[in-house]
């Protein structure tokens, strides 16, 4: 079986590094440690460039319909721990629009976030473990909607022009559109210091109109939705673990102890060895999961194979870089920290490794 990628995907992952590297330096990484983390010169340079269009149909303006082109985007952020929220954004929104919205108005919204425009999503709740259920309801009267409830964990939502709302009703699960003038969005402290906010609706009112959907598949887009955001959050983690494995590498063939490079010493170099495992089967996994969802709306079992080894090897990983690298690893002079707490964020958003295990396990007993 060939593994390789295709030249164009080389020539992506290449030119994004080079991008990528100059925009991420540590100096430059340090102004949004304590402030707003969203680098809006690096966001609209990506724009200029087209690499927000990886994943979008031509029609749109973008590089074709192909998730694996879009996961290498998020896998090189994580890797230079660029200060971009996108998921919300690219995945989420752009993603489910294309593939279930046939109106103009919705349709445009994509060439908006291609020019750099934000337009996010509102789908976790809290308290609220399957998101496929939402708790946010929206009361339909002919042809208004009225939308009550909360979100949280919304990405970028202060600076979006629009969110991308779930809710129940009567007709069953909506998708639905809502100006982000018509919310109240409040700020939340993140591990990472990722600008995620709640947003509350309380008694919105818009018009059907708003529904991004075909009557009836309000479910079918939300599990997509769903999907396609742990897949390319797995890629994000991948990013994000590649580089904590090559920081390991780097610091284990240089520190000396009792008189050898501390890489020689059979524990270490097992211990590495083991993070090096780990960050090619989540490769393996999260490629296999955007591949699927390219052909097939519905691969929940690859998508949470994928989050499931995302959050597995987050933890792990990260674990081990810290006590590889002793003292070094708490030192915000060092990289290391940064990519710990993104590590984090990433095993624990759209669920833990344990809650999707569970999911993956009704899924087999279920036969799906």
């Amino acid at each position: 079986m060939d593994f390789s990628e295709m030249n164009h995907q080389g020539e992506i992952r290449d030119s994004l590094d080079r991008i990528l590297v100059e925009h991420c330096v540590p100096e430059n990484l340090k102004n949004f440690d304590a402030a707003f983390k969203h680098d809006a010169e690096l966001m609209s340079f990506l724009a200029s460039q087209g690499y927000l269009g990886l994943g979008i149909h031509e029609k749109y303006g973008g590089s074709g319909e192909n998730l694996y082109d879009l996961g290498i985007l998020f896998e090189k952020l994580g890797f230079h721990a660029a200060p971009l929220s996108l998921i919300g954004c690219l995945a989420e929104v752009a993603q489910t629009i294309q593939k279930f919205s046939e109106h103009e108005s919705h349709q445009a919204l994509i060439a908006s976030i291609l020019k750099g425009d934000i337009h996010t999503s509102a789908i976790l709740e809290p308290l609220n473990q399957d998101p496929e259920n939402p708790l946010t309801r929206a009361e339909i009267a002919g042809d208004k909607l009225t939308i009550t409830g909360t979100k949280y964990l919304s990405e970028l939502a202060s600076i979006s022009k629009s969110l991308l709302v779930s809710a129940n009703s009567d007709e069953g699960v909506l998708l639905v559109l809502v100006d982000k003038e018509h919310a109240n969005v409040s700020e939340l402290t993140t591990t990472a210091n990722t600008p995620a906010f709640k947003v509350d609706f309380d008694g919105v009112s818009i018009d059907r109109s708003a529904i991004i959907h075909a009557q009836g598949r309000g479910l079918e887009a939300l599990k997509y939705l769903l999907q396609t955001s742990m897949v390319m959050r797995s890629y994000l983690a991948l990013g994000i673990t590649e580089k904590m494995t090559a920081l390991i590498a780097a610091y284990t063939s240089e520190r000396e102890q009792f008189g050898r490079v501390i890489g020689s010493f059979q524990a270490v170099s097992h211990r590495a060895a083991d993070c090096f495992i780990d960050l090619e089967c989540l490769r393996l996994v999260s490629q296999q999961a955007a591949i699927n969802l390219n052909t097939n709306h519905d691969c929940e079992n690859d998508a949470l194979v994928a989050k499931i080894w995302a959050g597995n090897a987050c933890h792990r990983i990260s674990y081990s870089a810290q006590h590889l690298h002793g003292g070094m690893g708490v030192d915000k002079d060092y990289v290391l920290w940064r990519y710990c707490l993104l590590a984090k964020e990433c095993e624990l958003i759209n669920g833990s490794a344990s809650q999707n295990i569970d999911r993956l396990g009704l899924n087999i007993t279920a036969n799906q």
